[in-house]
């Protein structure tokens, strides 16, 4: 067959990449074209992402291709949106999910109007908690857009009243580049406006919720031929021929379709900066253990769930390397890891979720460990490692509460820039005492472009998808070791959160 040429842009918050994938009909070849930062402003203390520079960095990737594309498709984050009017013109510019206002505060307070027989505040956020979840399925999180719209219903009424169609953010990018109009299942599903059991937008609760359902654009999935790029556009970037496809909008589902798991139902951890686990799954999660461990059913790129639970992941190792470098230490990751190897093991742990800012991460550290009456890490070293088996433990306690759902073999799947993490993998192991498996480093943008060759026909079925994916990229196992010792400093670790 002919080669065929896709372009995939994976736009995460903070940066964006446009990867050219070369198909030759048996494996995928990868190329960086263009990389640029991005990043949210606060604009009269409101936070907006800057849409029209996405826009034009997009154009330049797609100028960048010198060789005919077949198609192009793009991911983003979950849960942030824009709007247009009724003539297709956008209203402002999308704002951003850090936006302070979107609090506790604010999600609480919408909650609570959904209940509004019961006086006591606190108990009416818990039964509009349940409430939200009994029509949605999705875990109650104070950035996700229910929320955001509810705010804006306050803050920003003309904007509102003026807007025809919200769009999720990637299917906005497709709408400047297309100019057609629809919700992509996986980026709708982590808005909490979207009937995860039933597969349509929850009408009940964006009525209660005062959001007109006539704001929410038709609903489909990926792996479709939207059309042509707008034919200016394909003038300016030469690319006559170039087809929008659809492909999941939310990156951690790109992600999970880039998993190389030859079972339909398996479990699996996108590692990154955020951490994501869950399970792929034929059916959706129920009860209210589901609502208590936050777990929200959000949708794979061809209809199915993911159950999945959202974990501060190598953010942490980030915010570490900053600390040592403004102290004039210039320490690759690679040479973190082998400084954490070094350390000796499970001295002392962190709560991973509770670190979420900025700031001076060994002191943040040291203070924690001081407090909860640990060993204080004294070295570089053990800060890392005190940082890569809090991680390792987190993920055994959000797989405990994954554990009752899961009846195929137990093993989890690692795709995603933690992948490549050695040492956190092999930790990971031992945590949960059970095999990883780890699959692409480039995840995001591998599950975008096979979903792109899924719309181009290029194969069908699953065992030829994975045929795909081990011909192009490497996998590693890790076995579980010392599990013994590893399950006695959990019983530490747990304390933690008593």
């Amino acid at each position: 067959m002919d080669t065929i040429n896709v372009l995939a842009f994976d736009l995460g918050a903070s940066s964006g990449r446009g990867m050219l994938a070369r198909f030759d009909g048996t494996k995928i070849t990868l190329e960086e074209v263009h990389r640029f930062p991005h990043n949210f402003s606060v604009l009269n203390g409101r936070a907006y992402w800057n849409i029209v520079s996405l826009y034009e960095e997009m154009k330049e990737g797609m100028r960048l291709c010198k060789e005919p594309l077949s198609g192009v498709g793009f991911d983003t984050w979950g849960v942030d949106c824009g709007m247009i009017d009724a003539q297709g013109n956008l209203l402002g510019m999308p704002g951003s999910y850090r936006d302070a206002a979107l609090d506790q505060e604010n999600m609480d307070s919408v909650l609570a109007s959904f209940v509004p027989e019961e006086k006591d505040h606190d108990k009416a956020v818990q039964e509009g908690e349940r409430y939200a979840f009994s029509q949605t399925g999705i875990a109650s999180l104070a950035y996700n857009t229910l929320y955001k719209l509810c705010y804006l219903q306050k803050a920003m009424p003309e904007q509102m009243k003026a807007a025809d169609k919200i769009l999720f953010m990637p299917n906005l990018i497709e709408y400047l580049f297309s100019g057609v109009v629809h919700s992509e299942y996986s980026i709708a599903s982590t808005s909490q406006l979207l009937d995860m059991k039933e597969k349509k937008w929850a009408v009940e609760l964006m009525e209660k919720a005062g959001i007109a359902p006539s704001l929410l654009a038709p609903l489909d999935y990926a792996g479709k031929d939207l059309g042509p790029l707008r034919a200016e556009i394909a003038r300016e970037v030469g690319q006559e021929k170039l087809h929008i496809l659809s492909v999941s909008g939310h990156d951690t589902a790109c992600a999970v379709a880039a998993v190389p798991a030859r079972e339909e139902e398996f479990t699996f951890l996108s590692s990154g900066t955020w951490s994501l686990m869950g399970i792929s799954s034929k059916t959706m999660l129920e009860g209210e253990q589901v609502i208590r461990d936050k777990i929200s059913n959000e949708g794979t790129w061809d209809g199915g769930y993911r159950p999945t639970v959202n974990i501060i992941g190598l953010w942490l190792n980030q915010e570490l390397r900053r600390s040592f470098q403004r102290e004039g230490k210039e320490y690759s990751f690679a040479r973190m890891n082998e400084m954490a190897a070094a350390e000796k093991p499970l001295q002392s742990f962190i709560r991973p979720d509770d670190f979420m800012q900025p700031g001076d991460y060994p002191e943040k550290i040291r203070a924690y460990c001081a407090k909860t009456g640990q060993p204080v890490p004294q070295t570089d070293g053990a800060l890392v490692r005190c940082v890569l088996e809090s991680l390792a433990m987190r993920y055994r306690q959000v797989y405990q509460s994954l554990k009752p759902y899961i009846t195929w073999e137990e093993k989890l799947y690692i795709v995603g820039g933690g992948a490549q993490n050695q040492v956190l993998n092999q930790f990971t192991a031992n945590a949960l005492g059970i095999p990883v498996i780890t699959g692409a480093s480039e995840a995001t943008a591998v599950g975008n472009i096979m979903e792109q060759l899924y719309a181009l026909e290029a194969y069908r079925t699953r065992e030829e998808k994975c045929n795909i994916l081990a011909a192009s990229f490497d996998t590693a196992e890790y076995l579980p070791q010392d599990t013994a010792v590893w399950d006695e400093a959990y019983q530490r670790f747990e304390q933690l959160y008593q």
